[in-house]
């Protein structure tokens, strides 16, 4: 399979949102909540997008503590660490309000902590500390139940400009994908039969690409065909308690 990016709807849905808040009136208000299921390619999207704009791409962390997410950032911008959670938290601030780069968190349901009455956004707070100063664009990846855990906090929700819902891939991306990752001709018909036992997964998708290839390399296939992967299981996705064929588990 060839490398490669794959520019989606999803990717064109960031970076109109991009567009928008770069245009905001409001210098706070410059949240932008990214969502959708797993495995529609939320972090090779978003992590691409901040290289193309030199922004600042973090992977949120479960073990986060405040000073670990300052750490991080600091260690990024190349900063002094020592001190406390204030100095270095100021140096943060000092570099981004000269840069005004953007930040991208992604896995940031990790930044609400607790559900219900005892959801605590304490992380999130020190994010808004830096992005109200500065007034730089922040970017909260998270899975589709994030933007209504932020919404509990109001003070927080207010700021966010645009959310952007990530979506299964259409037939045209996975068409999109093929045509520039497959090393094997496809024939008619074997796009929709990826899209349709991916589910719209991007990296099932890459996954039916691979297996597809493997399949053509053992048998010396020059074209791959509906009917030569008729019966065939493209790419397999672990689902607890789903039976398999025979009724076993």
């Amino acid at each position: 399979m060839k490398k490669g990016f794959v520019t989606t709807e999803n990717f064109r849905r960031l970076a109109d949102a991009q567009r928008q808040v770069e245009r905001r009136g409001a210098q706070e208000a410059g949240l932008v909540i990214i969502k959708g299921p797993y495995g529609v390619g939320k972090s090779e999207i978003v992590e691409r997008w901040a290289v193309d704009n030199r922004a600042i791409f973090v992977r949120c962390k479960e073990t986060w503590t405040k000073r670990a997410l300052i750490d991080e950032l600091a260690g990024i911008l190349g900063l002094d660490c020592s001190g406390r959670n204030s100095e270095v938290q100021a140096r943060v601030i000092a570099r981004l309000a000269v840069d005004m780069t953007s930040l991208v968190f992604d896995e940031a349901d990790f930044l609400v902590r607790g559900t219900g009455s005892k959801s605590s956004p304490q992380l999130l707070e020190v994010i808004r500390d830096i992005t109200d100063i500065t007034g730089c664009a922040c970017y909260l990846v998270g899975m589709e139940g994030f933007g209504d855990r932020l919404a509990r906090h109001g003070h927080i929700a207010s700021r966010v400009n645009r959310v952007v819902d990530f979506v299964p891939l259409s037939l045209a991306d996975v068409r999109a994908a093929c045509d520039k990752l497959c090393e094997v001709k496809l024939g008619e018909g074997v796009h929709e039969l990826i899209r349709a036992q991916a589910e719209g997964k991007m990296r099932l998708v890459l996954n039916a690409i691979s297996n597809i290839e493997q399949l053509a390399e053992a048998n010396g296939f020059t074209e791959v065909t509906t009917e030569l992967l008729a019966g065939r299981p493209l790419c397999v996705e672990f689902r607890p308690g789903v039976r398999r064929a025979g009724g076993a588990r």
